[in-house]
């Protein structure tokens, strides 16, 4: 329970003229004027499509007991008016005040770039859980907690959703949280009252051009959730990343790095690809300690060592963490593979962008005993960019590829796979294009033979496919499961 006057006074610290703001008790915060409820706070947010201030009276007809605004020419409507510099950094300040500051009662871990966060949080989550700690997780994949799991629509919610989230677990005892953070999320400030106290840069590669504009533009959304780091704080940054220099001049807090090719804090070597493990040891102060991961791929290598390091740099031991590293149950939709008895291999990915699947197909190919298969596609009113690069990358490993579609939204999926189709190199003869998923899946599979390896990239773990008038439900795996059984 919090009052107007003190929800105000601690989030908005710029707003001096508290005198006309009254000690009513405030019930919720809001931005959706349709959601206002008797004693709610409106913030008006100026969106993309939508100015909140145009809503400003439906809110106050509602019961809203005051109005949060940014834009000086917005008259007193007989409510109480806040008057701040941006409205999006003062939401997350008020919704983090509003439910009691949560953050500052955990130990919160942020995971950003471009590839890996999900996986890297998982790992995270195992190595915490292994030693005993009660741990929450917000990610791509969903909302974990307390024994809960809360389907995720987003990778970083919004920070109404997100305060609620870590009170949520503040209130079931969680100790330390991991949370993928994105660069939509950084740009919209909505991790804003968010007291991290480590953030973890996996790489950046090209992705969200459709709204970044630049990979300049891009990095530096990415870079904020670490010069935002207070001195006492933890950067752990990729030390092979080609973006870790003009990172590091961002920081202001402490520095852990980890790597494989350049010098870095937690390291491996060795590595060897073992059947379906991938075996290396990692070298943390001086000491080398054998690790086995259940893993494939390189880009699994660096996803682990940062999770390592993320334990290290929070004070936990280097050696048991490694220990507990074989019992890692893997990630939903991440290299997963679907074992339905056949002669052949298949397995789902999430990979979407240019160098994720350049990772996975790179991952896969030492494993090809005959054909290496892709099927993929591209979001719509996303990046278009990458659509004819991915079409170069695949061509470059597989035998045959399959251009279909993936989350078309508004989008035409024919012309989103003519966009990918225009990529591949005048002699590269082997695709097709079979815009609908579902028999673009049942060829390739219905197609392979002994020995062959099929991927499906690019969806993972969803359960939906997002077209312009509906969302659907659609699952790669159950998909592959359901052709693969004979149905």
């Amino acid at each position: 329970m919090i009052s107007l006057k003190q929800l105000v006074l601690e989030a908005c610290p710029e707003f001096s003229d508290f005198s006309p703001l009254p000690d009513k008790i405030i019930q919720g915060i809001e931005c959706d004027s349709r959601k206002i409820e008797k004693d709610f706070l409106f913030v008006a947010i100026r969106g993309d499509r939508q100015d909140g201030n145009e809503f400003i009276q439906e809110a106050l007809s509602r019961g809203a007991a005051a109005v949060v605004t940014d834009d000086p020419k917005e008259p007193s409507r007989g409510a109480p008016f806040i008057l701040v510099p941006e409205c999006r950094s003062a939401i997350a300040n008020l919704a983090s005040a509003f439910y009691g500051n949560p953050s500052r009662t955990m130990r919160l871990i942020g995971v950003t770039g471009t590839n890996g966060k999900t996986t890297s949080t998982y790992l995270i989550e195992h190595f915490l859980k292994e030693q005993n700690k009660n741990v929450g997780v917000i990610g791509t994949v969903n909302y974990r907690f307390g024994g809960k799991e809360i389907s995720a629509k987003e990778t970083t919610p919004g920070p109404l959703r997100i305060q609620q989230l870590l009170a949520q677990m503040r209130d079931a005892r969680c100790e330390v949280v991991a949370m993928e953070v994105s660069s939509h999320a950084l740009d919209q400030n909505r991790v804003g009252g968010i007291d991290f106290e480590a953030a973890l840069f996996t790489n950046l590669t090209q992705d969200h051009l459709d709204y970044h504009k630049t990979l300049e533009a891009y990095f530096e959304c990415k870079s904020r959730l670490f010069s935002a780091l207070s001195p006492e704080k933890l950067a752990i940054l990729n030390a092979d990343d080609a973006w870790i220099e003009p990172l590091k001049k961002k920081l202001s807090s402490r520095l852990m790095t980890y790597g494989i090719k350049n010098p870095s804090e937690v390291k491996a070597a060795g590595i060897e690809k073992k059947g379906p493990r991938t075996s290396f040891s990692v070298e943390y102060k001086g000491k080398k300690f054998p690790a086995e991961s259940p893993l494939i791929g390189l880009h699994n290598v660096y996803n682990t060592l940062g999770a390592l390091a993320v334990m290290a740099g929070l004070g936990f031991d280097m050696e048991t963490a490694v220990r507990q590293l074989g019992g890692f149950p893997g990630v939903p939709g991440r290299l997963e593979a679907v074992d339905c008895g056949q002669n052949f291999l298949v397995f789902v990915d999430f990979a979407h962008t240019p160098d994720g699947l350049e990772n996975v197909l790179s991952t896969l190919k030492p494993y090809q005993r005959n054909q290496l298969t892709v099927v993929f596609g591209c979001g719509g009113d996303r990046d278009s960019g990458k659509r004819p690069t991915m079409a170069v990358i695949a061509s470059r490993y597989c035998d045959f590829v399959y251009v279909t579609s993936d989350n078309p939204r508004s989008e035409d999926p024919k012309k989103i796979a003519e966009d990918v189709r225009r990529g591949f190199p005048d002699h590269f003869k082997n695709y097709r294009v079979i815009v609908d998923r579902k028999k673009a899946i049942r060829q390739a599979l219905l197609s392979a033979r002994q020995g062959d390896i099929v991927l499906l990239a690019g969806k993972g773990h969803e359960t939906t496919q997002v077209l312009a008038d509906q969302t659907i439900p659609f699952s790669d795996r159950k998909e592959a499961e359901r052709v693969l059984n004979g149905y």
